[in-house]
C-alpha cells in the first residue's frame, strides 16, 4: 500500500489502453507478457483496472456528449487536472482518445492528490472505535488494533496489522474490498464479517452477512458464508459453524468462545484487562473453551474457566494466574 501500489496501477491502467487498441502489433504483446508475469501485483492490478475499462460505468461516462480534453484554470495555466480539468466540445472528435486520457490521466496524474485515499487508525488498551471509510463502509475497532486503508477508484484495501476488527462493508458491483492480516487475504463486494488477528500464525474470520472468500497461500481458498467462519493456525485449519447474530459479541461487551483455546481467549481477555492474565503452565493454553463471558469482569471469566477444566487462579498483586488445582 502506498506509492509503489500507485505506480503499478498507472503501469497497468497504461497497459489496459495499449492492449485494447484497434492494431496491436507482436511486439507489445511480447512486452506485456514480460510485464503481467513480473509480478503477481501486476496481474490483480491490471485485472482490476480492465473490469473499470469495461464496465457499464464507464461506457455511461463516456457517452456523455458533453466531455472536453482541453484543461482549463482560471489563472490560464494549461496543467493537467485529470477528470476535473475536461471542459465541454464536441464527442465525436474526442471518442477513439477519451477512455485512454480518462483513465490513465486520472491515475498517474491525479491519484496522488485527490483519487486516493490513505488511512491508518488505531486504538489503545480497553479502547474501541468506529471509522466510516471514503466508501461508506464501517470498521469498528477492538482494543489494541491497528488497521491501514487505501481507498482508489479501482480498489478498496484495508491491512489489518494487529487486534480485532469488524467490517461492514458497503455493497460496489465493480470494486471488491480487501483484508489483508499477513498470512490471509479476506475479499468481498458486501458484507458485514470479523476478523481476529490474534498472534503471528492465527486469524478468525467469521461471517455474519453475505459471502466472503478466504485465501490463505497457494492452492488455498475458501467461501464463507454467513453464520460461518474459519480459524487459521498456520497451516491448520478449522471451520466455525455457530456464529450467530449480526454482529460479534464483543461490540456489546462479550468475549464470545467458540471452542476457542485458553491462550486465545487470554490474549483477548488481555487488551481489555486491567490486569494481566497468565498461564502458570503453557500447556493450558491448550483446552478448548465455549461460551459468553463479561468483558468488564475477568474474574468472573477465570472463574468460569476454572469451572469448566477443574483449574484454579489467583490475584498475584497487579496479576492474574490460571493454573491446576493443588
Amino acid at each position: 500500500m502506498g506509492h509503489e501500489m500507485v505506480s503499478i496501477d498507472c503501469q497497468a491502467a497504461q497497459w489496459v489502453e495499449r492492449m485494447n487498441r484497434p492494431v496491436l502489433d507482436s511486439d507489445t504483446a511480447a512486452d506485456f507478457d514480460i510485464w503481467i508475469l513480473k509480478d503477481p501485483r501486476h496481474v490483480e492490478s491490471y485485472a482490476r483496472l480492465l473490469a473499470l475499462w469495461q464496465s457499464e460505468e464507464l461506457d455511461a461516462a463516456l457517452s456523455d456528449k458533453t466531455w472536453s480534453l482541453r484543461p482549463s484554470n482560471d489563472d490560464g495555466d494549461a496543467k493537467p487536472r485529470g477528470l476535473r480539468g475536461l471542459r465541454r466540445m464536441s464527442w465525436a472528435r474526442v471518442a477513439p482518445a477519451a477512455a485512454a486520457i480518462c483513465m490513465v490521466a486520472a491515475i498517474c496524474v491525479a491519484a496522488p492528490r485527490w483519487l486516493e485515499e490513505q488511512s491508518e487508525f488505531s486504538t489503545g488498551h480497553g479502547q474501541t472505535r468506529t471509522v466510516v471509510l471514503q466508501d461508506g463502509s464501517t470498521i469498528r475497532m477492538d482494543a489494541e488494533t491497528r488497521v491501514a486503508a487505501r481507498i482508489t477508484p479501482w480498489s478498496r484495501d484495508v491491512e489489518l496489522v494487529q487486534g480485532e476488527a469488524f467490517f461492514d462493508v458497503a455493497h460496489e458491483r465493480l470494486r471488491s474490498f480487501t483484508v489483508e492480516t499477513g498470512n490471509a487475504r479476506i475479499s468481498v463486494l458486501g458484507t458485514a464479517f470479523d476478523v481476529d488477528r490474534i498472534d503471528k500464525d492465527t486469524r478468525v474470520i467469521q461471517v455474519y452477512r453475505g459471502l466472503v472468500s478466504v485465501e490463505a497461500g497457494v492452492g488455498r481458498q475458501w467461501r464463507l458464508p454467513a453464520g460461518s467462519g474459519l480459524e487459521l493456525v498456520g497451516e491448520r485449519v478449522r471451520s466455525l459453524t455457530r456464529v450467530h447474530g449480526e454482529r460479534p459479541g464483543w461490540m456489546e461487551g462479550w468475549l464470545e468462545a467458540n471452542e476457542m483455546p485458553v491462550s486465545q481467549l487470554v490474549r483477548k481477555l488481555n487488551r481489555i484487562s486491567r490486569r494481566p492474565v497468565e498461564l502458570a503452565d503453557p500447556a493450558l493454553g491448550e483446552l478448548l473453551v465455549t461460551g459468553r463471558f463479561p468483558t468488564d469482569d475477568p474474574e468472573a471469566v477465570l472463574e468460569a474457566i476454572a469451572a469448566i477444566h477443574e483449574l484454579t487462579w489467583r490475584d498475584a498483586g497487579g496479576r492474574y494466574v490460571l493454573g491446576r488445582q493443588g
